[in-house]
This record gives C-alpha cells, sequence and structure tokens, in this order.
C-alpha cells in the first residue's frame, strides 16, 4: 500500500515484487511431487531399519544360538545402506530445489534492478527513491519467495503426516455404543457361525456350540484348526462373517464392548507382563482387590512360592527381574491376574503350557472350583488339562467335528479326537 501511494505512477515496480511468488512457484513447484515420494521412501527404509533392529534384539537368543550373528550383521548392514541412500536422495534433492528458489529470488531482483535503474535515469524517481524502493521491494520479495518454499517444504512433511493419519483412520471399535449386557446367567451360543479374515483366509465355517456358566469347555484340536480364532469371538475381538454369536440370547453386534468385556477374563497364550509390581500385576483387572485375595489368586495358580522367594516378594517390580523369571512362572502370574478377575467368562489359552505336572494338576483342580459360578473356556492340546472338561469341541480345518466328554470322545471307533489322543498318548 505504501509502494502504491507514494510510487504509484510505477506500477510496474509494485508488479514485480507481487511477481516474486509465482516465479518462485515456477522455479520450485516441479520439485514438491519428487519431495513427497522422497520424503516417503526415505522414512519407509528407515522405519524397516528399525524393524530390523528391534526383530534381531528380540530374538538374540535365537540368533546366538544358531549360529546368526553374521547374517544379522549382514541383515543390518543391507537394510542400513538402503536407509542412508534413499536419505542421501532426499537431501540431496532438498539442496537442489533450495538452490532453485535462490536463483528465482536472484532473478527479482534482477529485474526489479533493471526496472528502476531505467526509471532514475528517465528522471521518473530520484537516487534516493531507488534505495527507498529497493528497501520495500527486498521486504515484498522476500516475503513472497518464503511463501513459495513452504509448498515444497509441506510436500516433503506430508509423508510423515500421511503415515499419522492412516493410523488415526483405521476403523475403532465401538466401545461404548450398543446394549449395556446385563450380569450374565446363561452362557454363551454360537448358531451357524463363520470367520473369514479380511485377507480372504476361512479361519471357521459352521460353528455350532454351546457353553453354559457352571461348566468347562474346552477347544482341542490340532495347530491352524481355529480354536483361537473360535475362542475370540466371546469377548468380541473379532466379530463373525457369518451367523450369530449371542449371550443369554443377545447378539455381541448389539452389545456394548465394555459391558461385554467387564465380565470376560481373558489369558492369553502369550504372556504380557507390565513394568510394575507383581501385586499390580496381578490385580491389573481387578484394582479393588485386598492382597489377601491376590494372594489367594496366586496360590491357586501355583506362583505363591516362587513369588514369596523373591527378594521383595509381591513388591517386586517385574521391570527389574522380568527377563529373569522363566516362561511358566511369567505364565502363572497370568493365570493369577485372570483368576482374580471378578468375570462370568474365564477364557484360558494354553494355560499349562508351561507348567509342570504338579502345577498342572493343581490348577486344573482350581479352575473346577472356580466353574462352579462361571464358565471356563480351556484351549489346550495336553490332554491332562482337558480330560475332566464338562464338554470337549474337537476342531479340524475350521470345523466342530467332534463333541463331549473325553469318554464320550474316546469310545467313538475311529474317532477324530479318539485318534488325536492316542497320538499324542504314543499309541498311534
Amino acid at each position: 500500500m505504501m509502494m502504491y501511494t507514494y510510487f504509484g505512477d510505477a506500477p510496474e515496480v509494485i508488479l514485480l515484487a507481487a511477481l516474486s511468488l509465482p516465479i518462485m512457484l515456477i522455479f520450485v513447484g516441479p520439485f514438491a511431487r519428487m519431495a513427497r515420494r522422497r520424503s516417503q521412501a526415505s522414512r519407509a527404509s528407515g522405519a524397516a531399519t528399525t524393524a530390523n533392529i528391534e526383530e534381531g534384539m528380540s530374538n538374540v537368543l535365537a540368533v546366538q544360538s544358531l549360529g546368526g550373528n553374521e547374517r544379522e550383521g549382514q541383515r543390518f548392514r543391507k537394510a542400513s545402506e538402503e536407509s542412508f541412500r534413499r536419505f542421501r536422495i532426499e537431501s540431496l534433492l532438498k539442496l537442489t530445489y533450495q538452490q532453485f528458489g535462490s536463483l528465482a529470488f536472484l532473478l527479482s531482483q534482477v529485474l526489479f534492478f533493471v526496472v528502476i535503474a531505467g526509471r532514475v535515469i528517465d528522471g521518473t524517481f530520484t537516487a534516493g527513491d531507488y534505495f527507498v524502493l529497493n528497501y520495500y521491494f527486498f521486504v515484498l520479495s522476500a516475503t513472497f519467495s518464503g511463501m513459495g518454499f513452504i509448498y515444497p517444504v509441506l510436500q516433503d512433511n506430508v509423508a510423515g503426516l500421511r503415515r499419522v493419519f492412516f493410523l488415526m483412520d483405521l476403523p475403532s471399535e465401538k466401545t461404548g455404543e450398543g446394549i449395556e449386557l446385563p450380569r450374565i446367567s446363561r452362557g454363551v451360543e454360537m448358531r451357524n457361525v463363520g470367520l473369514t479374515y479380511p485377507d480372504g483366509r476361512r479361519a471357521l465355517s459352521d460353528i455350532n456350540l454351546d457353553a453354559r456358566l457352571g461348566k468347562i469347555v474346552a477347544f482341542v484340536g490340532p495347530t491352524g484348526a481355529g480354536k483361537t480364532s473360535l475362542a475370540y469371538m466371546v469377548p468380541a475381538f473379532v466379530q463373525p462373517t457369518e451367523g450369530t454369536v449371542t449371550i443369554d440370547g443377545v447378539d455381541l453386534k448389539d452389545v456394548s464392548v465394555d459391558s461385554l468385556r467387564d465380565q470376560v477374563s481373558y489369558v492369553f497364550q502369550e504372556t504380557q507382563l507390565f513394568s510394575d509390581s507383581i501385586l499390580e500385576n496381578i490385580r491389573y483387572g481387578n484394582a479393588d482387590a485386598t492382597e489377601e485375595e491376590v494372594e489367594r489368586a496366586a496360590r491357586v495358580a501355583g506362583a505363591h512360592d516362587f513369588i514369596a522367594a523373591l527378594p521383595d516378594g509381591y513388591r517386586t517390580n517385574l521391570g527389574t527381574v522380568t527377563s529373569k523369571l522363566s516362561v511358566g512362572q511369567k505364565q502363572r502370574i497370568a493365570i493369577a491376574r485372570g483368576l482374580l478377575r471378578d468375570a462370568r467368562i474365564l477364557i484360558l489359552d494354553e494355560p499349562t503350557s508351561a507348567l509342570d505336572p504338579e502345577t498342572e494338576a493343581y490348577l486344573v483342580d482350581a479352575l473346577h472350583e472356580a466353574a462352579k459360578d462361571r464358565l471356563v473356556i480351556i484351549i489346550a492340546h495336553r490332554l491332562s488339562t482337558i480330560a475332566n472338561a464338562d464338554r470337549i469341541y474337537f476342531l479340524e480345518d475350521g470345523q466342530i467335528r467332534e463333541q463331549g466328554t473325553h469318554e464320550e470322545l474316546m469310545a467313538v471307533p475311529d474317532g477324530r479326537y479318539r485318534r488325536y489322543a492316542s497320538l499324542q498318548a504314543g499309541a498311534g
């Protein structure tokens, strides 16, 4: 406005200042798309390198025991070199468009000098006007040039934003929506249930079962039969693609996830513990539990003796000793955590895989006690764990092939469960 007020009889000066922006875009704009692609490639390669490091460190015992140190070193070297190569390309591209931007800025200054010098020579402006206009022009052109630089810089960072928005756009559970499930009084029913994962894999088909409170139900079958996928449907970790899953006659698709999971306790096959005291780990799902209740659950899970032998007992922080606990000890803590939670349905995925026979027998007896007022679902391979279950569902290829008690299934000539049990017992 000031240039127009005092030097309005030379509109080309104002026009030259305004042209700094399009000149900058003409020089720098073509690099924007390349900057986005190069930044995406560089970030992806960096993430791959980090994943390579994490994978190697988390499996360090396997690497050392199998003599894979050199191989892992080569893998890291290859991933690191690729990441550095892409980073160099990205940096070179940034340097290139910065130089082109500087060239555009200098070009606008040269054009301004030529025009203003001509106006000073023909007497339109004085020498003093030249210096004033030069100052104003520099301020305007620097501002417009900076605006021109913003576009490729934004494109460079769009790659990072794209990764963030990808996570934000992932579908989330509507945990608070739906019917509030009252306290479970009967149990779980599945009718003509099927499950196909998004990648097209068929996990389950034509599943029909009844699981009532006060019973122990076992899912048995070879690896990959669909046992865990079936158990995941009870707390709605996965939704069936066919058929219905109901609890007390209410379709789980219509139930509030929060009200459902408040009544389901799941002990996973892969033990997950937190960097906190053993006491807080066990009562993670029941924060109001007393220390006496925690100790009682630990005794049932066969964990009390080794916990009491630790320097700080139940106050021992797992963040410092978790690596020193055996797999079986971690598993017992996780089982105690599941038992302590006041849940109507207790699901245990391979709960005895790392337990010794004595502890296993003690736990099985405890589960029968726990099943008096809740439904206990066990996923297991060991016959000693499931032999006394009230009902066994034998799965194969995603379907329930046989069902009944251990005695009933063993009485079936050439039965699948009987053959499975015989193989495990070494009689096959």
